[in-house]
């Protein structure tokens, strides 16, 4: 390890021992630091890290890396410095960024301790190391730039989004929320953000047992979470709002639901002044039916003939059934009945089809209507086209469970889908495996010809995995160059194995066009549920100890 010169003499004088020193610093760079003369020593990694040779640098001095700082930072190394000079801590310990050669920032952990001080209890010697965490500090970056995104998106839809979660002891809380939680119930998201009391508070208490009993059942079965209520809003009053969301179960124990309110005070309004008013049947934005207990359709409403193009004649006399798209299975629309006979109501999203024959989601609110003798008269249908929210929706998951460059699942897209199928195949003894795949040399490809060509060699390599496998297998991404492939009832090694093969052959066939000191290929591991593991995490832990068994025979040969 080369040093800038002066070391040998600073190192009798402080007595350091070059092995140890080497031994703590590992690929770091090394400085040495008189604060009182400002005399400063550098080893050849210190220039590396932000592109130089040591000789290139020479004279060194405290200047150097005065010069190569950002300027934005310096201010708060000095008062770092300062607080460890004090003894206010015992080593001086910042992040800061410098200027590489080539122009762009890297940032670095600057770290050090005084190593020997004058007869006045003045620092004189310091000696510190400077680690590399460049690439930590870019994806904490385009993590931020993510988030910021979906922050973005979320913010722009009339209702709020959010991510809900009840853990085992009954503590709950919304780790995220939309900036519009305002307008529904009058608070922000860091008020709920560790707990949930805030806003079970503002439900109206004649609503607060009845969402609550759903949101437990909701828990329970892992059902979808859908109700509409009321909330005494601080500045609106009283409003009414509609709630939807999925759970998911928890590694842990708790659960997690991800789902999206909006105040439908309008609609509820409207839906009960049909009952009394003609002039809001006939105003109203919702389409609505009117149908016997048969049933048969009396009446329409204008929004309804909008809606769905058909015209009051067309459709009078005639069974609902003419509008369904036939998407949802004779056991959905039993169900249905079963509860709007039991309860006199029933809400749900149903896809039918317009006149032209083109298919549509709705939302749908039916309600049965008594006469004197407790008989059901009539049966009252007010729907939306929710066919933009459907979209929205569908575009939220994206964001949330796609990975932003490849558009495969990412890990949380994966950890859904292992879950489902863990789930599944522990019900029905069913099979399944998976495949772990990582790339080996892939930083060298970065390295040499930039991100850019990165990111296209992930492409293309995405491509090619999805050309070996089933329609319905599965390719996620779930890390810069990690991929996993589930292989739905496919549970034989042998198998498994040839896919591997063919994938790690695919890999090898797109990397040969980047030229690396080093070629770039493909290491993997297999779990087979349910011999190697229960659930996905040991499902994961399984496949990536194979892989990483491999990895290191990789290493250990001539083409490293």
């Amino acid at each position: 390890m080369a040093f800038s010169e002066g070391y040998d003499a600073i190192k009798s004088q402080l007595g350091l021992d070059i092995a140890q020193l080497i031994l703590d610093s590992g690929d770091a760079g090394i400085w040495l630091w008189n604060v009182q003369t400002g005399e400063t020593i550098f080893n050849d990694k210190w220039a590396d890290i932000i592109g130089y040779s040591l000789q290139e640098l020479l004279p060194v001095s405290i200047e150097t890396w005065l010069s190569f700082a950002h300027p934005d930072d310096l201010s708060k190394s000095e008062q770092l410095l300062n607080a460890h000079f004090k003894g206010d801590s015992e080593r001086y310990i910042c992040e800061a960024r410098m200027k590489h050669k080539q122009g762009h920032w890297v940032k670095v952990l600057d770290k050090g301790k005084v190593q020997s001080w004058d007869e006045n209890g003045n620092p004189q010697w310091m000696l510190g190391v400077h680690i590399d965490i460049t690439e930590q500090w870019l994806k904490e970056r385009e993590i931020e730039f993510l988030h910021a995104k979906l922050q973005k998106f979320t913010d722009n839809l009339p209702g709020f989004v959010y991510q809900y979660v009840v853990e085992n002891d009954g503590t709950a809380y919304f780790p995220f929320a939309s900036s519009k939680v305002f307008n529904i119930y009058g608070c922000t998201a860091e008020d709920i953000k560790k707990s949930a009391d805030l806003m079970m508070h503002i439900i109206h208490p004649n609503d607060l047992k009845r969402v609550i009993k759903s949101i437990e059942k909701s828990r329970v079965e892992l059902c979808e979470w859908h109700e509409v209520y009321r909330v005494n809003h601080p500045t609106k009053g009283v409003i009414w709002v509609e709630g939807k969301s999925s759970p998911i179960a928890r590694a842990n124990g708790s659960v997690e639901w991800n789902g999206y309110s909006e105040d439908v005070t309008e609609e509820v309004k409207s839906n009960e002044k049909i009952q009394l008013l003609t002039a809001v049947f006939t105003t109203t934005s919702r389409g609505i039916l009117i149908t016997t207990p048969e049933p048969k359709i009396v009446d329409v409403n204008p929004a309804f003939e909008q809606i769905t193009g058909f015209c009051k004649a067309e459709v009078l006399d005639k069974n609902p059934s003419i509008l369904s798209a036939k998407q949802q299975p004779t056991e959905f629309f039993e169900l249905m009945w079963e509860r709007l006979i039991r309860n006199g109501r029933w809400q749900g999203e149903i896809w039918n089809k317009r006149k032209t024959g083109e298919v549509f989601p709705e939302l749908l609110t039916i309600d049965a209507m008594y006469d004197e003798h407790g008989q059901v008269s009539h049966y009252i249908g007010a729907f939306d086209d929710i066919s933009q929210a459907v979209e929205k929706r569908q575009l939220l998951d994206e964001l949330v469970n796609q990975d932003p460059l490849t558009k495969l699942l990412n890990r949380r897209g994966l950890d859904i889908q292992l879950h489902s199928f863990s789930h599944h195949a522990a019900n029905e003894g069913n099979q399944f495996s998976l495949i772990y795949v990582d790339l080996d040399n892939f930083k060298l490809v970065n390295d040499t010809f930039g991100h850019e060509q990165g990111d296209n060699l992930l492409l293309e390599i995405s491509e090619q995995l999805s050309l070996q496998l089933r329609d319905k297998d599965i390719l996620a991404r779930i890390g810069g160059d990690e991929f996993v492939i589930v292989l739905p009832t496919l549970a034989k090694l042998s198998v498994c194995q040839d896919i591997a093969g063919r994938c790690q052959k695919a890999v090898e066939g797109v990397a040969k066009r980047y030229a690396t000191k080093v070629p770039v290929s493909a290491s993997f591991g297999i779990a087979l549920y349910p011999e190697d593991g229960k659930n996905a995490k040991e499902l994961l832990a399984t496949a990536d100890e194979q892989m990483y068994k491999m990895k290191l025979k990789h290493k250990a040969s001539p083409l490293g």
